[in-house]
């Protein structure tokens, strides 16, 4: 058969976004064009190289019926398609392709809000050149092009995720249905389709502020380059709905905000009112960007063509030449729109890389989609093809394995495996953990080698960092990908981690992350370090041999310890309010040990006689608010406040709980065990 195609989804895999790039040869001629005929969405064109194309599909709702047809023809300097009509199809096919979301009355998915941000007193119009203006500079070109953009970037994100063998997953935009733009063929017929919901969010910030040069995070002399975002979460809030209080309380809203008052200002060799930044608070997960490169972006799916070959030459005496590395309108595309998507890679909890969309690989983000690439003035490289996924820049990855295990990326087959999507997953769309719940993997250093990583919710991820990127890297694939599934216990072993690391960094400090299930994060600076210092067997004050877990709480203030003699625990006395004030340890014989402050206000908990500690809980930010005990026999009630971040420290088999640690102002400040 002369068409045959790289990665055809398979019948029954029901796409989760309206966009797939489908690779694939034709053997019937080394040129021309593949128009894509669909009954669900209006024709296109796409080249054909050395035989090789990629057609970015736009999809309908459904099953999507669709002809492939090899054609005599080429894109125009126009930048739009030309075939023969009298001519016979080199060749032909037919495939299917099913569009079929989860319903949202079915599974409730996290997504990102795509919005735009403009001062109280702005005119809504962005940068653009004259050459540019006939498609207009105001709020309706700039969502025609974000709704463009935005599938632009799922597109590109599913192809990662599918070639990376972790399905055809990626992150969802809110949609509302409208009369679509995103063919200038559907606008014409005022077709109606589930589009990218564009927010428009006023900031009570006047236009002037938001172009102050202090805030301009390109400028070198700025005193708060970070305001920006700090303006973004403000409009978000202010503007209420999904971003009021109560709406995110319990679930984090995603918000990606492209701020339209950003400004060349040529005068000052300055933008203005731009900023790239991603992260976010609890509340809401957030990415800014400026709108600086919009003008470049297609404003439909006809133009996409034309936007990733467009050489014309950028003029920094009406727009920014942003970065140095937007020679040329096709450049502008690939680093605006890029760079937009590294910032939401952010906010979706992807830290710089060594490579890929979070380091700068997108300058060449139109390689994703077609297959030659046009000249380029600022690396001198002349146009070339074909362009074969090996040469797609993509997201890394670390990043992939991040995406895999967020809710936000959740595929219909996934919930299947209680492993991969267990029950707490349902619970707030999988963005917030319930009660009791924490993410946070617990390290216990069994050895000067060996580190036992232990986690309520599910190890999926584990980075070995020599210097700023990961060296070595432990992944914990879901089963129905050939993997062994999230894990609640690892053991971790230096000496192994340094026999696979790269020569070159052998011997060096090892930083190691650990990410786990529902968000949970935690590392160590240097293993070594942290091993020799924890694996110690240290002398207590009553003369016993003990080990030390990690130390919680922030604020250091005046050292207090407390140790166990050898006698039978009758029951904790607990004096807190909203914090931990101390812990009065009473034993079967009446003796009492004292840990910090005694206060009338107090919670006894008594054992039974077989019942003893295996665990100890605390929740800790600043100070520690709370204590609870976990017996052979059940969980205590949670002693104290519930403010901070819940931390879990477990006992290994076979040890006691032996005393408390840590420091003492006005009520615990820092607490820890000894144990043995």
């Amino acid at each position: 058969m002369p068409i045959t195609f790289e990665n055809l989804p398979r019948d029954y895999e029901q796409l989760q976004v309206p966009v797939f790039i489908l690779k694939g040869r034709s053997s019937a001629k080394s040129g021309g064009l593949i128009g894509v005929f669909n009954d669900k969405f209006p024709d296109q064109f796409y080249e054909v190289t050395d035989g090789y194309f990629k057609a970015y599909l736009h999809l309908g709702l459904g099953i999507n019926k669709i002809t492939l047809k090899h054609l005599d023809g080429s894109f125009q300097k126009n930048g739009y398609a030309a075939f023969d009509t009298s001519k016979t199809p080199y060749d032909k096919i037919s495939i299917s392709v099913n569009y079929s979301p989860i319903p949202d009355s079915q599974l409730s998915i996290p997504k990102i809000h795509l919005c735009v941000m403009i001062g109280r007193d702005s005119p809504a119009l962005y940068d653009c050149p004259a050459n540019k203006m006939f498609e207009g500079n105001g709020l309706n070109t700039a969502i025609k092009k974000l709704r463009v953009g935005g599938r632009l970037m799922q597109a590109f994100t599913v192809d990662e995720m599918n070639r990376n063998g972790c399905g055809k997953r990626c992150f969802r935009f809110v949609e509302e249905e409208t009369i679509s733009t995103i063919s200038y063929q559907d606008e014409m017929k005022k077709v109606k389709r589930n589009e990218i919901k564009i927010h428009i969010i006023k900031s009570k910030r006047s236009v002037s502020e938001i172009r102050n040069a202090n805030y301009a995070q390109q400028n070198s002399k700025a005193t708060e380059a970070g305001k920006l975002f700090d303006f973004a979460l403000e409009a978000l809030k202010d503007s209420g709905g999904p971003f009021s209080d109560n709406s995110t309380n319990q679930i984090p809203a995603l918000a990606a905000v492209m701020i339209l008052d950003a400004h060349w200002d040529k005068s000052q060799n300055l933008l203005l009112g731009h900023a790239a930044l991603g992260g976010g608070t609890d509340r809401i997960k957030l990415a800014i960007f400026g709108s600086q490169g919009l003008h470049s972006w297609p404003m439909n799916w006809e133009s996409i063509h034309k936007g990733f070959t467009d050489c014309t030459l950028l003029n920094t005496d009406e727009v920014v030449n942003d970065c140095g590395e937007c020679s040329q309108y096709w450049e502008c595309l690939c680093v605006s729109l890029g760079a937009f998507m590294h910032e939401i890679g952010h906010s979706l909890g992807c830290p710089h890389q060594e490579h890929g969309v979070m380091l700068r690989d997108y300058v060449t983000m139109d390689r994703k989609y077609l297959t030659t690439e046009e000249n380029c003035i600022r690396t001198k490289r002349g146009k070339w093809g074909p362009v074969l996924t090996k040469d797609e820049p993509g997201w890394h990855r670390l990043d992939i394995i991040r995406f895999l295990y967020h809710p936000a990326f959740a595929l219909p087959g996934d919930f299947e495996d209680i492993t991969f999507r267990p029950q707490f997953s349902y619970a707030n769309q999988g963005m917030k953990l319930p009660n009791g719940l924490t993410g946070e993997p617990t390290f216990i250093a069994f050895d000067q080698d060996t580190l036992d990583i232990l986690s309520e919710t599910g190890i999926y991820l584990i980075e070995c960092h020599v210097g700023e990127w990961s060296r070595v890297s432990y992944e914990y694939i879901p089963q129905f990908y050939q993997g062994v599934g999230p894990q609640r216990y690892i053991r971790l072993k230096y000496s192994i981690i340094q026999q696979q690391m790269p020569n070159e960094f052998k011997g060096k400090p090892i930083h190691i992350e650990v990410l786990t299930m529902g968000f949970g994060q935690r590392s160590i600076d240097n293993l070594q370090d942290y091993l020799n210092k924890h694996s110690q067997t240290i002398k207590l004050s009553n003369g016993k041999n003990a080990k030390m877990s990690d130390k919680y709480g922030i604020r250091e203030s005046n050292h207090i310890e407390c140790s166990f003699p050898d006698k039978t625990i009758d029951y904790f006395r607990i004096s807190h309010g909203s914090a931990l004030d101390g812990i009065e340890t009473h034993f079967t014989d009446g003796s009492i040990v004292k840990f910090g402050n005694t206060t009338p206000n107090f919670t006894d908990f008594k054992l039974d006689k077989d019942e003893f500690v295996i665990g100890v809980s605390f929740r800790s930010g600043a100070w520690v608010d709370s204590v609870q005990f976990n017996t052979n026999k059940r969980i205590s009630g949670n002693f104290g406040g519930n403010g901070g971040s819940l931390h879990n420290v477990p006992l290994p088999t076979g040890s006691k709980l032996l005393g408390f640690y840590g420091s003492l102002g006005s009520w615990i400040d820092q607490i820890g065990i000894y144990y043995g």
